[in-house]
């Protein structure tokens, strides 16, 4: 020991753990118009976080074409209900997924311009040429706008022009596209399997895993299931948002997710596009954003589900036999109840839009409580990744009686929080001996029980009716002779 003479000072550690509050946000897997992107900015099956509407279009390009999946991601939650962030993946190669080249000749210009009406040209594949004597037009310029590509070019004394292009081609991305894998030889991830690097890479989560263009299929809604509980190794927990198919009547929706297995806890089965101003959009969009707003209305904590909360729409729609798109207006209790009950959320028309139904797919044979609604597993969900990333830390330390009360202690604390801001009706932490048995504790495996109880929701609200006869007793008394 030092020989000491004189006054000192130390700090010891506090008997007690903050806990690690975790950002959410969306994580999708989807077509952008990556053609639009600056090439050097150019990304293909990379996890990118977008927190502002100036970075969702520097990454994934701009908005004016709706049928990429990524771009309505980007209008949904930017413009429509301003919340963040997105994780996004996109697997549209504008090298791979494009069409064969196309040609158009003596197109005129005029006042040097001339308006491509296409938003999926790939600018790099552009060659103008003058239609007289089929000349190269070195002084060119090409511009993306509203109305498409608008091209500009300077001739040598001809006003005609002939084009030669590429278009990229959204209906040559797969399924398997989207639902990726990983790569032994290049150690990369691709796909569905990106989801594990949102952690990796911004030790934030996804509250929500969704693959728009391809969920309705059997195949991605069940390896979605199965990523959404089991991300990082099972470290952390989501839900996977499915959207029906849009070609389907309503009442045939229950037998269509039965014959497809959509019939998880960790699966939200949406009915209907929505609609907005003559453009639709995946369904999935909307719940997503709604819920992450709802949550910040909530500070962040997933108590309160989305349900009977205000979408940003003004139609429903669905596709009928004849492959056209119609409107749609459930009856709330006749059509939008029946979806409710068998697992599935949608939206109604009751003084002003609004997304409808809080259950999850495994209804309506959910009878374990917890996983009866979506609001009530992302409860489970966000305490128990909340728990595993605030705790790793104490992962082969020696568990000694103090670390036990320490971590006793902190959890309670915080449950407690959760409970006094009414997020929570109760939660109680607890080391059982019969989830501890000497064996397990020899060998490390240490099992600790929160007990949590989840505040109920006010799924319906009855107005009973009563006669009241005293009421009339007493007035016949007061006129009585």
């Amino acid at each position: 020991m030092a020989y000491k003479h004189g006054t000192y000072q130390q700090e010891g550690a506090t008997a007690f753990q903050l806990p690690v509050v975790v950002d959410y946000g969306h994580f999708i897997v989807g077509m952008a118009p990556m053609h639009k992107v600056k090439q050097e900015k150019r990304s293909v099956n990379e996890v990118i976080r977008i927190g502002t509407y100036q970075e969702a279009i520097e990454y994934f390009g701009d908005i004016y074409d709706l049928d990429f999946s990524i771009s309505q991601a980007i209008k949904v939650f930017f413009e429509l209900y301003g919340v963040a962030p997105l994780y996004l993946v996109n697997i549209l190669d504008p090298q791979k997924h494009k069409t064969e080249k196309k040609t158009l000749t003596e197109q005129p210009l005029q006042k040097g311009k001339y308006i491509l009406s296409s938003q999926k040209v790939i600018p790099e594949t552009v060659v103008i040429k003058e239609s007289i004597g089929k000349e190269v037009v070195a002084d060119t310029r090409v511009v993306f706008t509203s109305e498409g590509l608008e091209i500009y070019a300077k001739l040598s004394g001809g006003t005609k022009i002939d084009i030669e292009y590429e278009e990229v081609d959204i209906s040559k991305v797969t399924k398997e596209d989207a639902i990726g894998g990983f790569d032994s030889n290049t150690m990369k991830r691709t796909g569905l399997e990106l989801v594990n690097e949102v952690f990796l890479k911004y030790s934030e989560l996804p509250s929500f895993l969704d693959v728009p263009d391809f969920s309705h299929l059997s195949e991605v809604a069940a390896i979605m299931e199965t990523k959404a509980k089991s991300i990082n190794g099972g470290m952390f927990e989501a839900l996977a948002l499915i959207n029906a198919p849009e070609d389907k009547k309503y009442d045939a929706i229950p037998d269509w997710k039965d014959s497809n297995n959509i019939t998880s806890e960790n699966e939200v089965l949406l009915y209907g596009k929505v609609g907005l101003a003559g453009k639709s959009y995946y369904h999935s969009l909307h719940y997503a954003a709604l819920s992450l707003k709802v949550d910040g209305e909530n500070n962040g904590v997933p108590s309160q589900g989305p349900s009977n909360y205000s979408y940003k729409m003004d139609t429903l729609l669905w596709k009928n036999s004849q492959g056209h798109v119609k409107e749609l207006r459930l009856d709330k209790e006749q059509q939008a109840n029946f979806l409710n009950k068998n697992g599935v959320i949608t939206a109604i028309n009751f003084k002003g839009w609004r997304c409808w139904g809080s259950e999850t797919s495994k209804n309506p044979l959910a009878t374990d409580p917890k996983d009866k609604f979506v609001y009530t597993r992302r409860m489970f969900k966000y305490i128990g990744n909340e728990l595993v990333i605030s705790y790793f830390n104490n992962v082969d330390k020696r568990f000694t009686l103090k670390m036990a009360e320490t971590m006793e202690k902190s959890m309670n604390i915080r449950l407690n929080s959760l409970v006094a801001g009414n997020q929570l009706l109760s939660g109680k932490v607890a080391f059982y001996a019969s989830d501890n048995s000497l064996i397990d504790i020899i060998n490390g495996d240490i099992t600790w029980s929160i007990e949590i109880g989840i505040v109920p929701l006010a799924k319906s609200i009855t107005f009973k009716k009563i006669y009241d006869v005293a009421a009339l007793e007493a007035f016949a008394s007061t006129i009585a002779k």
